[in-house]
């Protein structure tokens, strides 16, 4: 199934072995309590989604239940890669995968990253790729460029007219 959807690398965010590893690339990220530091390895992470991004891959995002140390990785990508709020990233996530519940822990140092990743130093421009995509008028996006497309409900949220949540901007 990862190879129908294109997956090239996996980021495993749990005590599970690699089960792939000479057919993949890993990234591993040992989180295995719901008190652990896991926004020590945000840079880690999205440093390694964008690097197989940039070589043409895909990326795949796995915990043991898929709920929340997974969840939030790719919270964390969102913020910083579209420079959005963690309600504006929590709900694109929560549209498409329902079950998703970051722990309070996480959430916490979700709510800190937030407040980095927004810092006034850095703001958005017009012309820039965060705000080019509120000018955009449809209500559909193919979701994480899979063979699929998955009709997303229009908000008032950036993310909602995003191509690909594999999307970056431009550092400040």
């Amino acid at each position: 199934m990862l190879d129908a959807l294109g997956i090239t690398a996996l980021i495993n965010v749990s005590a599970c072995p690699n089960h792939f590893e000479g057919h993949y690339q890993y990234k591993s990220i040992p989180v295995d309590n719901h008190k652990a530091d896991i926004s020590s390895w945000f840079n880690e992470a999205i440093d390694f989604i964008d690097s197989i991004k940039d070589a043409g891959g895909r990326v795949f995002v796995h915990c043991q239940a898929g709920i929340s140390r997974s969840a939030t990785i790719c919270l964390a990508y969102l913020m910083r890669t579209n420079r959005v709020k963690l309600d504006e990233a929590f709900e694109f996530v929560k549209q498409r995968r329902s079950i998703i519940s970051p722990n309070f822990s996480f959430m916490g140092q979700l709510l800190q990253f937030e407040s980095q990743v927004l810092a006034p130093h850095c703001s958005a421009e017009a012309g820039s790729p965060a705000m080019a995509v509120l000018d955009r008028g449809t209500s559909t996006t193919t979701v994480f460029n899979f063979p699929v497309s998955i009709p997303v409900h229009p908000t008032n949220s950036a993310l909602n007219y995003l191509q690909s949540p594999i999307t970056t901007s431009p550092s400040c």
